[in-house]
Order: C-alpha cells, then sequence, then structure tokens
C-alpha cells in the first residue's frame, strides 16, 4: 500500500513569504533609522559645540555633512517600506516625494558641507546648505506618520506609545524644518549674524531628524524582537 504525500498549502506557502518580507522590510528599516538617529545626534553635537565657540565653521561643516548623511538615511527608509510593504494605501506618491526631497536635500547638503569644510566660501554654502536642509525636512515630515503600517506583522508587536511617537515625529520635523528654513533665509540674506543663525538652524534640523530617527528605531526594533 503506498504512502500519502502530503500536497503543499500554496496560501501558507505565500503566508511565509510575505511574513519574512515584512521582516526584511523591518530590518532595512531599523537599519536605516537607526543610521539617521546616530548621524544627526553626531549632528547636533557638533553644532552644539559650534555655538560654543569650538572652530565654529569647521564644525557646522561637519555637522551639515552628518545631517545630509541622516537624511539620506531618512530618505532610504521612506524608500524601503516600498519594499512588498502592506498596506500602502494609497500614499505611494506623497512617498514618492517625500523620499526622493530627503535624498536630494542630503546629497546637495553633504556637498556643500564639505566644499564648505575645505574653505570654500563657507559664509554661503553654510546658509544654503541649512535652507536646503530647512526644505528637505519640512517636505519630509507629512510622510512619516505613513511609516507606522510599514511591514505589519500578524502580531501589534508595537506599542501604543511607540507608534504615537513616530507620528508626532512628523509633526516635529514640519516644526524644526520651518524654523530652518526662516533662519536659513535670513542667514543667506546677511539681515542677521549669519553663522549663529545658521548653527542654529542647524540645530533644530538635526534634532528633528533625530527624534524621527529615534521613534522609528524604537518601533521596528520592537518589531523584530
Amino acid at each position: 500500500m503506498g504512502t500519502l504525500r502530503s500536497i503543499p498549502d500554496p496560501q501558507l506557502d505565500e503566508d511565509a513569504e510575505v511574513t519574512n518580507d515584512d521582516r526584511v522590510t523591518a530590518m532595512v528599516m531599523a537599519s536605516g533609522s537607526s543610521f539617521e538617529m546616530f548621524s544627526a545626534l553626531i549632528a547636533l553635537v557638533m553644532a552644539v559645540l559650534a555655538i560654543a565657540g569650538y572652530f565654529p565653521i569647521y564644525l557646522a561643516a561637519i555637522a551639515t555633512v552628518a545631517i545630509g548623511f541622516a537624511l539620506l538615511a531618512q530618505g532610504g527608509t521612506v524608500a524601503a517600506r516600498w519594499r512588498k510593504a502592506a498596506r500602502l494605501a494609497g500614499s505611494e506618491h506623497s512617498e514618492a516625494m517625500s523620499a526622493t526631497t530627503e535624498m536630494l536635500g542630503g546629497a546637495i547638503a553633504v556637498i556643500l558641507g564639505l566644499l564648505a569644510l575645505v574653505d570654500v566660501s563657507p559664509m554661503s554654502l553654510l546658509p544654503a546648505a541649512a535652507l536646503v536642509l530647512g526644505i528637505a525636512v519640512l517636505l519630509g515630515g507629512p510622510a512619516q506618520p505613513d511609516l507606522v503600517d510599514a511591514a505589519p506583522t500578524a502580531a501589534p508587536l508595537g506599542g501604543t506609545r511607540t507608534r504615537s511617537a513616530v507620528r508626532s515625529s512628523g509633526g516635529v520635523m514640519v516644526i524644526g524644518g520651518l524654523l530652518a528654513i526662516v533662519l536659513g533665509v535670513l542667514a543667506a540674506t546677511g539681515l542677521a549674524p549669519v553663522l549663529p543663525l545658521t548653527l542654529i538652524a542647524l540645530v533644530c534640523v538635526a534634532a528633528s531628524l533625530a527624534v524621527a530617527g529615534g521613534s522609528l528605531f524604537a518601533l521596528f526594533a520592537r518589531r523584530l524582537a
């Protein structure tokens, strides 16, 4: 008498594949958000030291480059949500604009910061970089709450407070971006002291990105636990 062969259930295989893809997406987003947080914290420390008078131009340039990398990580984190993540729910256009703006703004900030670091018109390039960063953060903030539903798992592992923090971080980014834009414009036009206003603008952007990256990292680290 022949043995019975079990017939594989395609639905189970599909569910396993979806679960694996969701986990990979969560890992990518956790890695990107942690890099964003640490880069923003480094920029925040550099900007504060520059405000205190320690090599202000050079530290401001380093802070600009660090924030640029943080924005590149933020844009990559948003883009990672498209990797077979569920619940896209018609938000692709806003997220595409957010990711593109953040990555473009981050790349421009890195270039301007490096040029200022080698003493190429730093008093002109640093305010321009602060303005670019403010615009990028302002446009990227509204997409932050959508990341809460990225890569859902079978059981809700993210706590209510962590999810609320991620949603609130979008508002923090918008406020930080607006402040940076105002300060960057004032610094670029020469209506006020250029370097102090630029450094304060960098602090606003770095702090908002540190909050955004930290909240996302906390959320997806819980999902991977």
